[in-house]
C-alpha cells in the first residue's frame, strides 16, 4: 500500500511591517458635512443677493452724504430761528412786565389821589338839595349854560336818592329846552331819552346841540322808569346865557 503525501499550500501570513498602503474612501459623513456646508454658504448668498441691503455704489453715497448734509444745515437753522423765537418771547415777557408793575404803581398813586376826592365828594352830596315832593328819586340840582353866539349848551345835573342804602334805581333821563328863535318863534327841544343807572347819586354832564338860532330859557329835567311809560320826578332849571 502506498501512501502519497500531497504538498502543503503556503498560507498568507501579513507581514507586520508590510509598507504597502491600501485604498482608502472618503467617508460618507464627511462627504454630507460638506454638501452641507455648500448648500447653507449658496443659500445665505441667495438671501442677502435678494432680500439683504443692497451695496451703495459710490454715486448714492454721495447723493446720500449731500442729503445728510442739507438736512444738518436745515436743522441747524430752525435751531438758530428758535433760539432766536425764544429771545425775542424772553424780551416781549420782560417788556410786558415792567408795563405791568408801571401800570400797577400809576394805579396806586391815581387810587391814593381819588379816595380822598371821593371821600369829599360824598360830603359834598350830603350838602346837596333834596326835593322830596316827588318820592325817594329827585333831581337834586343842576346847571344850564348856552353861549349866545353858539348853539351848544353844557349842563351838570346831579340825580340823588334820600338814603344811600337803597336799591339801585335804573331808569330813563329825558331833558328839554324851551326857547325862542331869531323870527320869534317859540319852540320845545327834547332831546333823545338816555338811559342812567345810580345808587345814592348821580352826576351827569353833557353837550346838547341846539338848533341853529335858537336861545334856550328854560330846561325840563324828567327821569322815567326803566320802561319809559311812568314818570318819577321832573324838575325846571333855568337856563344861563354866557
Amino acid at each position: 500500500m502506498v501512501i502519497r503525501m500531497q504538498p502543503k499550500r503556503a498560507m498568507f501570513k501579513p507581514a507586520p511591517y508590510d509598507t504597502r498602503r491600501r485604498a482608502r474612501r472618503m467617508p460618507s459623513w464627511l462627504i454630507l458635512l460638506l454638501l452641507g456646508v455648500l448648500a447653507g454658504g449658496s443659500g445665505m448668498l441667495v438671501l442677502q443677493t435678494s432680500y439683504g441691503p443692497k451695496h451703495l455704489t459710490s454715486a448714492d453715497a454721495q447723493k446720500l452724504t449731500e442729503e445728510l448734509n442739507s438736512a444738518t444745515l436745515e436743522r441747524q437753522r430752525l435751531q438758530t430761528k428758535l433760539d432766536e423765537q425764544k429771545r425775542l418771547l424772553d424780551a416781549t415777557r420782560d417788556d410786558s412786565e415792567k408795563v405791568n408793575r408801571a401800570l400797577k404803581d400809576e394805579l396806586s398813586t391815581t387810587l391814593a389821589l381819588v379816595t380822598p376826592l371821593r371821600e369829599q365828594l360824598n360830603l359834598f352830596v350830603q350838602t346837596l338839595p333834596y326835593d322830596a315832593r316827588f318820592g325817594p328819586i329827585g333831581v337834586s340840582t343842576a346847571t344850564f349854560n348856552q353861549d349866545k353866539t353858539s348853539p351848544k349848551l353844557t349842563y351838570l345835573l346831579w340825580l340823588l336818592q334820600d338814603k344811600p342804602d337803597r336799591p339801585e334805581f335804573k331808569g330813563l333821563l329825558e331833558l328839554s329846552f324851551e326857547g325862542t328863535h331869531k323870527d320869534g318863534r317859540t319852540e320845545t327841544v327834547t332831546l333823545a331819552r338816555t338811559p342812567v343807572t345810580f345808587g345814592h347819586y348821580l352826576s351827569i354832564t353833557g353837550q346838547a346841540d341846539l338848533p341853529a338860532g335858537f336861545v334856550a330859557r328854560r330846561a325840563n329835567a324828567r327821569l322815567f322808569d326803566l320802561d319809559g311809560k311812568r314818570q318819577i320826578t321832573w324838575r325846571v332849571f333855568p337856563v344861563v346865557i354866557k
